[in-house]
């Protein structure tokens, strides 16, 4: 099946304090013939499987608020060249300046993510609300990526998905590199125009650029023309098997010649991986 080599956006792993993070065990997901056995099994080894069988190269860990960030070195010693890790950055901590420094910069975490809108947070805030902005400054100066949970589930309210919080936050911070993830569903053509409009701004559809899910047309349409540059390739394992993911991408309409920037090159260029 490995036709392709892929860099995987959001993969969370079978591995440690992942054990308690909700995607494990939702029977949102779990209950549906789309949830992997590793994780059913919670096996690395199946895992590891199922990347080299789907082409999966490397797979972006996302860490979530709450669990044990010291598991990012675990699992970069324990299975070198395979992942690259997200830190979980905070905005009501002690000091998220901090925070990036120690995981990011001096750290072994080579991005960060936030998630403002999710109901987990201390406090769910639009993503152009200040109190995210030291973050956003700090990154775009130490030239840090950043992932932004925007689009999906778990929202505390539906209009913090709102596109033009992002298009403001983009404007503000020029350079600094933003993926979203979910793409900002269900704000599909809204989003594709803010990721045509700002440089800065990257999309990562995941699941939602697969056909179990109304407007993933339009990530195809812009995947084909305006943003082949600009869609990044993600399971959200294990919410979805990465052969299901892998497959839906492979057979929803995305041009041939697109496919290689969308698995693999768009996210190696963004990483400074080629």
């Amino acid at each position: 099946m490995a036709d392709y080599k892929i860099i995987d956006w959001r993969l969370r792993p079978p591995f440690g304090s992942f054990k308690a993070n909700k995607i494990f065990g939702d029977p949102t997901f779990s209950a549906a013939p789309t949830y992997p056995e590793s994780a059913r099994q919670f096996s690395m080894d199946l895992l590891i499987k199922e990347m080299d069988e789907c082409g999966v190269e490397i797979g972006m860990v996302p860490f979530r608020k709450g669990q044990d960030q010291g598991d990012i070195g675990k699992l970069l010693d324990a299975y070198p060249g395979r992942f690259i890790c997200m830190a979980h950055i905070d905005p009501y901590a002690e000091d998220p300046i901090k925070d990036i420094d120690d995981l990011i910069v001096q750290g072994r975490a080579k991005c960060a993510i936030i998630e403002p809108g999710q109901y987990f947070v201390k406090k769910p805030v639009p993503a152009d609300d200040k109190i995210l902005y030291p973050i956003y400054e700090k990154c775009e100066a130490e030239n840090i990526i950043l992932t932004i949970t925007f689009g999906g589930l778990y929202c505390e309210a539906l209009e913090l998905y709102n596109p033009i919080f992002i298009d403001r936050v983009a404007k503000d911070f020029p350079n600094l590199k933003i993926v979203l993830t979910h793409g900002g569903w269900p704000y599909t053509v809204e989003i594709c125009h803010v990721a045509y409009q700002r440089p800065n701004v990257y999309l990562s559809p995941d699941c939602y650029l697969t056909s179990f899910h109304p407007g993933y047309q339009s990530y195809v349409t812009a995947a084909n023309n305006i943003l082949q540059d600009k869609i990044i390739f993600a399971t959200v394992y294990p919410g979805y098997s990465l052969e299901v993911c892998v497959n839906e991408y492979l057979n929803n309409g995305i041009k041939p010649d697109v496919l290689p920037k969308v698995f693999y090159h768009n996210a190696a260029k963004l990483l400074g991986l080629e």
